[in-house]
């Protein structure tokens, strides 16, 4: 920041000592024909600067009033940032909440549906002992009157099942519509405080770019007009200034400029308090300066009037000719001068379009930067979405799979159990030994029901090796028809084709 201050005074500074310069070479040119008068040594000139100190602390001021908003804008960014990421984190806590809650509620679920099964397999193996028994001294109207009941329990369970299917269902259904309401809701949220902070960001870019502009246009007229009185005062008060005092004083100011430069060359690489001490000390430097010229102006005047008193009468034609020329060089100076100011503006306004360039350029980029986050932000989330998406599926699917696989097996056993407790026992009591059966003769049979019992094919599969004892095993099984039907339909289904073992002994 001091870099660029110094940069803002170093043009009319220099605009400065360049018409010092041409005004000591005009006095020079005045009076080169004059016979110098011998003088007694004077004191040595030290050309003083006047430095504006009101203008070095508005510069200062505005510096740090630049600094301030930065902070505040840093801050904004920062405390709009901890936000975002405060809403992240809820958003994550919340997300993990439910999916703990959701795998809960898979566990207790497999919990009960394994729990149910397991009362099902103790009920159908008590009932299995109970039928066994009473089947054993009841008749055929107590086998039929238990085979209604059975199928009126299977069919209310079945109807509890269903319904209970349903309700979960329907509360599976709320429970995603309503994770679907939350998740755009804060998309929502998150959108409109995102559209906020950019409005507002904008709004505080527009409002410092507007009285950064506004500060330097008015500090550009003070320097303006500053300069102008100044160079206005120097050129009354030079005007009368002998050619070896202005040809010293040209000396002075060159090596004053000199010195000045590389004492501005010094200040852009220190520090802030280092300049502040040394800006102290040439503020107190140039007041003695100026003490020193003020007491050095009026030896020099009364000197001239003394010189002047001498050679007036010689220098009234020369004086002529020299103010046809002074004029002469004024009108260059003017014309100079103008052109200098020119190009200065010139610069002023390229070096301001750069910056404005820059800044439009730097801002879109920034834009670019913020959109492309945003896009990569957004998609990001999306595709953790759908990831997430896709294993509650695949573990959905996962354990809907096993859940069949169970199902189907526990049905498999069960129809096989059926089939040894209630099938088994009927053939058996409905076959007819054949006279040629030995004893300890068994075969595999392949039967295929109808819904409700009925037989509609039986065949061995594997021969006992008696084509006797074969066919009579088909024929007890034929005979034994409507065999048992279970009320059970997924057991019932396993029965629709199956394969037994007879072996009567």
């Amino acid at each position: 920041m001091s870099r660029s201050h110094s940069k803002r005074y170093r043009g009319p500074f220099g605009l400065s000592v360049a018409l010092h310069a041409v005004l000591i070479l005009l006095f020079a040119v005045q009076f080169d024909s004059v016979t110098p008068v011998a003088q007694p040594p004077q004191p040595e000139i030290i050309q003083a600067t006047a430095v504006d100190e009101f203008q070095i602390e508005r510069g200062r001021q505005a510096r740090r009033r630049e600094e301030q908003a930065r902070q505040e804008k840093l801050e904004e960014e920062r405390r709009v940032q901890e936000e975002a990421e405060r809403r992240e984190q809820a958003e994550a806590q919340e997300l993990k909440r439910k999916q703990d809650e959701d795998a809960k509620r898979q566990a207790e679920l497999e919990a009960q549906r394994k729990a149910e099964a397991e009362e099902r397999k103790r009920l159908e193996e008590a009932k299995r002992l109970a039928d066994q028994k009473r089947k054993a001294d009841e008749s055929r109207q107590a086998e039929l009157e238990a085979k209604r009941k059975a199928e009126e329990q299977a069919l209310r369970k079945a109807e509890a099942e269903a319904k209970k299917r349903q309700e979960e269902d329907r509360r599976q259904a709320e429970l995603e519509a309503r994770r679907r309401a939350e998740e755009e809701a804060r998309r929502k949220a998150e959108v409109e405080a995102k559209q906020k902070a950019e409005a507002e960001a904008k709004r505080q870019a527009e409002a410092e770019a507007k009285q950064k502009a506004e500060l330097e246009a008015k500090q550009k007229a003070e320097a303006e007009a500053k300069r102008k009185a100044e160079l206005e005062a120097k050129q009354k008060a030079e005007a009368e200034a002998k050619r070896k005092t202005e040809l010293e004083a040209k000396r002075k100011v060159e090596a004053d400029a000199k010195r000045k430069a590389e004492l501005e060359a010094r200040q852009k690489a220190e520090a802030e308090a280092k300049r502040k001490a040394e800006l102290d000390a040439k503020q107190k430097a140039e007041a003695q300066r100026k003490a020193e010229l003020e007491a050095k102006l009026k030896a020099e005047a009364e000197a001239k009037r003394k010189a002047e008193l001498e050679a007036k009468q010689k220098a009234e034609a020369e004086a002529k000719r020299k103010a046809a020329e002074l004029e002469a060089r004024q009108k260059a100076e003017a014309e100079a001068k103008r052109k200098a100011e020119l190009e200065a503006k010139q610069k002023a306004e390229a070096e301001a379009k750069r910056k404005a360039e820059l800044e439009a350029k730097r801002k879109a980029e920034e834009e670019a930067r913020r959109k492309a986050e945003a896009e990569a932000k957004r998609k990001a989330e999306e595709e953790a979405r759908r990831l997430q998406a896709e294993r509650e599926l695949a573990l959905r699917e996962q354990l809907e799979e096993e859940h069949r696989a169970a199902m189907e097996q526990q049905a498999k056993k069960a129809a096989s159990d059926w089939a040894n407790t209630y099938i088994k026992p009927k053939v058996t009591r409905s076959w007819l030994r054949p006279p040629s059966a030995k004893s300890g003769l068994s075969c595999i049979i392949q039967v295929r029901l109808l819904p409700g019992g009925e037989v509609a094919d039986v065949q061995v599969v594997s021969s006992s090796g008696d084509s006797t004892f074969d066919r009579s095993a088909e024929a007890a099984v034929r005979k034994a028809s409507p065999l048992p039907w279970p009320s059970d339909p997924k057991v019932a289904e396993q029965l629709r084709a199956f394969k037994f073992t007879f072996k009567p002994e």
